[in-house]
């Protein structure tokens, strides 16, 4: 009996210190810890009215910025030159000492540049594609499989027209051509394959852009040939029951459209199409005065945005709000506009 009795101590005891313990720990030491601070802490990576001020030389030319402000770019005797806007570092990026750059873009969605040289071989003219991440300063060259990724041009007059890229699809595409000729748009999938596009001949517009829906990839362009928007190979016709001479202003997140009508590359009416609905829920927004297309801007998140350089305002068509920068406007990007203001880079947000 005594036996089993200090079985039975020696197997309490150890619950009971472990409840002591616990006590202890509930009633008096987290007791003490009960009061304390949450602090937001805001990582949208948005930028300040001011963060965005990066000095520039006086030939800067071609003037970027990235898709969130974090860098601007600039092309200066050729060389792209790329802005850290929070620290103001500036790094060279690299061009072939063989080849010229024709065009250049920063990505929808990072940090990178994509960089399109040409070059000459063998009598010919050629492009090749060359990739910068600014975060990590590397430059990497496109290839096709195992081989350099190089479209051969027609002639040396050939120049990149455009870029656009499709998003989260990864596929790239380019259109090259020179003044008075048909320009031919060549296809890039994400494992870097390279197509061309046949379009029949027609002539192309200046501008191209690029969507995603259920049916994967989508090139969106102008047929100079009919006056008409086209989407995808078929080349099937994004019609707006208008009259007039029809412009692509540009693409956004939400499969949508958007298309100016009007003449002589001045817009008298906006058409938002987005693509996976039915033609009743089209948008229209007319304008109070003819706009040159060069002055419409379109957002990823699909704003509308009307720059009027006379009054350095730039003004939302929807909501009719306006915020004023300084100097000469440059571009848009997710969170504001910028502006070069003497030999400095400005940045604005949007209200």
């Amino acid at each position: 009996m005594k036996v089993l009795k200090r079985l039975i101590i020696w197997t309490l005891l150890p619950i009971i210190l472990e409840f002591i313990g616990l006590f202890f720990i509930d009633k008096v030491y987290i007791k003490d810890q009960e009061i304390f601070n949450i602090k937001k802490i805001d990582i949208s990576g948005e930028k300040s009215p001011t963060k965005i001020k990066v000095k520039v030389p006086e030939d800067a030319e071609d003037i970027k910025v990235s898709y969130n402000g974090s860098y601007i770019s600039y092309n200066e005797d050729g060389t792209i030159y790329v802005v850290n806007t929070d620290t103001n570092d500036k790094k060279e990026v690299d061009v072939d000492s063989d080849s010229s750059l024709s065009y250049y873009r920063w990505d929808l969605e990072s940090d990178v540049i994509l960089m399109a040289e040409k070059f000459s071989r063998a009598g010919s003219s050629y492009l090749k594609f060359v990739a910068y991440d600014a975060k990590r300063d590397t430059s990497e060259e496109r290839k096709n499989g195992q081989e350099p990724l190089e479209i051969l041009l027609p002639n040396s007059n050939y120049e990149v027209k455009n870029i656009a890229f499709s998003g989260a699809s990864n596929v790239t595409y380019v259109t090259s051509g020179e003044d008075g000729e048909v320009g031919r748009i060549y296809r890039i999938d994400r494992m870097t394959a390279l197509s061309k596009i046949d379009f029949g001949g027609i002539r192309l517009g200046d501008k191209i852009a690029a969507i995603n829906n259920q049916d994967g990839d989508q090139i969106v362009y102008e047929d100079r040939s009919t006056n008409r928007i086209r989407i995808g190979r078929s080349g099937s016709v994004i019609a707006t029951g208008e009259n007039g001479m029809h412009y692509l202003l540009g693409t956004d997140n939400d499969e949508q459209v958007y298309i100016g009508n009007g003449e002589n590359n001045e817009i008298n009416k906006i058409f938002v199409i987005n693509l996976s609905d039915d033609t009743s829920n089209r948008k229209t927004y007319t304008l109070s005065q003819p706009v040159n297309k060069k002055n419409i801007y379109i957002s990823r998140d699909g704003n509308i945005y009307i720059n009027n350089s006379s009054e350095n305002t730039i003004t939302e068509v929807k909501s009719k709000k306006s915020i004023e920068y300084e100097g000469e406007f440059l571009g848009i990007y997710n969170y504001g506009v910028i502006s070069r203001d003497g030999n400095k880079v400005v940045g604005t947000l949007f209200d």
